[in-house]
């Protein structure tokens, strides 16, 4: 916080004659953070013409679709594969994920400017707790399949990265954004910057407030939060600080519906109006960069997170008599990352290497209220990881070529609470991985570019894989004293890619297969607080489609662009061990994984000041059970979103949005469930029709 501060000084030194400086020396001031900033980037992303599946989203597609919803809501409108829900059924913050290509969030390596936002020990991403988290992006980049090296948890279905801005305006500048519309949603954001200072100083800072009821009964929100980050760049030095902030009080809505309580009102929830949550999160990363000489630049980062709070859940008895129950936790995250990058080591050859090392400390513990400081349960978990890669391209003529080798090595610790009657020490359950990529693309011509990838990479079971539950216990101690019960799951991921860009038309196509080992997989029944699933290892499993994107420029005034992907998946053979019977499955399609997702959108310009953009969306029927039952399934649907923008002038934007606007019945996640002594699917629906207005005001 020191540093923060002594950037904001040093703002202030030069804000008084900042106006008064040439642009000759802004511009000097560009070029150099650019390059500066340009160390950190090639670290954990890639160019658009890289042998690797990625879609990157620019601040203009942000810009037109950011509604203050967490950031999946975005990537399935622009990024093929990518399947989103939350648990209010808004999108507005509260709990909510996504998975890619039907893989789910907890295998989808999720950074910020390159440190990683997963929380390590479950691996998934709480983006609740930083609500308008892409408010403050520049752009995201999806990398679909392995990709290549990342910091942090495994990128086995795919990586996420989203980006602060690089380089601030020249002059400062201010900006409100004003947001009202259904479910008594209510967003207000403001940010200012001091622009680029002639003592090479920039700093920015966006806060937002929010509150929302939810689409689904008492799934409200109530979230603020705060983002800056400041730069300073001298000669060849550059160092950098981002600081996030949030703190986000959601009512629960974890329970899936039954699919005839769901279709009766597809507002139902069955948590207690009481259970709801209170959880904050910070991150703070400082970064010093250095170009060392020609080509040879170096940058390092050490980042500190922490997350935590309250997450109260209540039953009532036969008399209505309610107990709550808190399931606190805490998470302190810190690390550092150093990465040396050589272009043009030799004629075509640039390489790269980088090293990650963490220690991520969890407490759990838990409360029967209002008796918060008399834990009846309470355990530590620790994980420890030193991380390294090593990656290297080559380029001659019209063939570019990529290697990347990256080594993983982690250790996970659990420290059980002495009233659980283990009594001996539970072993480290370590892993080392070492995780190969190889690239190569053909550039044939100006326009055309093939592409052809291979990579491998391992991911450890989280602490749910392995317990099966909230609480160390005797019923799962066997699985911690004896690792490697729940086995890493392995993948070897191919794409071949052909990419076509014109000056007004860009088309892609991929072929993928994700081949899976081991894979931990659910098995269907929910068991203690009933929204963990227990998991075992399948033998194999594998994903093969086709993603495809496209956009094209056929007028001036119209912008037409398209993703689709066709998918087949299967898990080989499934033996399922709580239904009470011996039963096989073979040749079974993982649940959740609709086979074709496509969607479409057009934007037409009136004239300068209007616009009208609409997007369509289908997505197929997934099974939510392993056993392939055909009524065990979430139904298909196609959604219609329209939205109309006005410039009032040239600061400031009027923009309405028309969501689901044929009022479709969508169900993007489920489970399955018993209602009325019969097997039933399990809904968590999304909003009906709805509409926001939305405000911006740049000065």
């Amino acid at each position: 916080m020191s540093t923060l501060f002594v950037l904001f000084c040093l703002a202030g030194s030069g804000a008084i004659t900042a106006a008064a400086q040439a642009d000759s020396a802004a511009s000097h001031d560009t070029v150099l953070i650019a390059r500066a900033r340009a160390i950190e980037v090639s670290s954990y992303r890639i160019g658009a013409d890289a042998p690797v599946t990625h879609t990157s989203i620019s601040t203009r597609d942000i810009r037109r679709w950011h509604q203050g919803q967490d950031p999946q809501f975005l990537l399935e409108k622009t990024v093929p594969s990518v399947l989103a829900f939350s648990e209010s059924g808004t999108g507005v913050t509260n709990y909510g994920s996504f998975r890619l290509r039907g893989i789910d969030q907890t295998r989808v390596n999720v950074t910020i400017d390159g440190v990683p936002l997963n929380d390590m020990i479950d691996q998934g991403v709480f983006f609740s707790n930083i609500g308008d988290l892409v408010n403050g992006a520049s752009s995201i980049q999806v990398q679909r399949g392995v990709g290549m090296s990342s910091n942090g948890t495994a990128a086995f279905a795919g990586s996420v990265n989203i980006e602060t801005p690089t380089v601030q305006p020249k002059r400062p500048f201010a900006d409100l954004s004003l947001q009202n519309g259904s479910f008594n949603l209510l967003r207000g954001s403001a940010s200012i910057s001091t622009g680029q200072l002639d003592n090479g100083v920039s700093i920015m800072a966006r806060m937002t407030t929010l509150s929302s009821d939810g689409y689904r009964r008492n799934t409200g929100t109530e979230a603020t939060s705060l983002m800056v980050g400041g730069s300073w760049v001298r000669g060849t030095d550059m160092v950098r600080v981002l600081m996030l902030l949030g703190r986000t009080d959601n009512q629960l809505g974890y329970y899936p519906v039954p699919k005839p309580l769901a279709e009766a009102d597809p507002r139902t929830n069955l948590n207690d109006s009481t259970d709801h949550d209170d959880f904050g999160q910070r991150l703070l990363k400082l970064t010093y960069g250095r170009i060392l000489g020609d080509g040879l630049t170096w940058e390092t980062s050490i980042y500190s997170g922490w997350a935590g709070g309250d997450y109260f859940s209540g039953y009532r008895d036969t008399a209505g008599v309610l107990t709550q129950i808190n399931y606190p936790l805490t998470n302190i995250h810190r690390g550092v990352l150093s990465t040396l990058a050589w272009n043009g080591i030799a004629p075509g050859v640039n390489a790269t290497i980088g090293l990650h090392g963490y220690r991520f400390d969890r407490r759990n513990w838990e409360t029967i209220s209002p008796a918060s400081d008399a834990p009846y349960y309470d355990d530590r978990t620790r994980k420890d990881e030193l991380s390294g890669f090593v990656r290297v391209d080559y380029t001659t003529g019209a063939l570019g070529m990529r290697a990347d080798l990256q080594l993983r090595n982690v250790d996970l610790r659990f420290f059980q609470d002495p009233r659980t009657g283990i009594s001996e020490p539970l072993p480290i359950h370590s892993w080392l991985f070492v995780n190969p990529r190889l690239g190569v693309i053909y550039r044939a011509g100006s326009e055309t570019e093939l592409y052809a990838s291979y990579g491998r990479t391992s991911r450890e079971p989280t602490r749910f894989d392995l317990l099966g539950s909230t609480q160390i216990s005797l019923a799962n101690a066997s699985v911690l004293l004896n690792p490697n019960t729940v086995r890493p799951e392995v993948v070897d991921n191919i794409e071949l890619g052909y990419r076509w860009n014109t000056e007004s038309t860009r088309l892609s196509a991929n072929l993928f297969g994700m081949f899976i080992t081991d894979e931990i997989a659910p098995i269907g029944a929910y068991i203690e607080q009933q929204f963990v699933q227990l998991r075992k290892n399948v033998p194999s499993s594998r994903r093969m489609g086709i993603e495809l994107e496209a956009s094209t420029s056929p007028m001036s005034s119209l912008d037409v662009s398209a993703t689709a992907t066709i998918m087949s998946a299967t898990i080989s053979r499934y033996e399922p061990e709580n239904i009470g019977l011996d039963t096989v499955y073979t040749n079974v399609t993982p649940i959740l994984t609709p086979r074709l997702m496509a969607g479409v959108t057009a934007t037409y310009r009136f004239d300068r000041r209007m616009s009208v953009t609409a997007n369509g969306r289908y997505v197929g029927q997934s099974f939510v059970d392993l056993n392939n039952d055909p009524t065990m399934v979430l139904p298909s649907f196609f959604r219609v979103d329209v939205q109309v923008a006005y410039a009032i002038s040239e600061n400031s934007e009027l923009m309405a949005s028309f969501n689901n606007i044929t009022d479709a019945f969508i169900v993007t996640n489920g489970g399955s469930g018993v209602y009325g002594g019969s097997a039933v699917p399990t809904y968590f629906m999304q909003a009906g029709r709805n509409s926001f207005m939305h405000f911006r005001w740049k000065f």
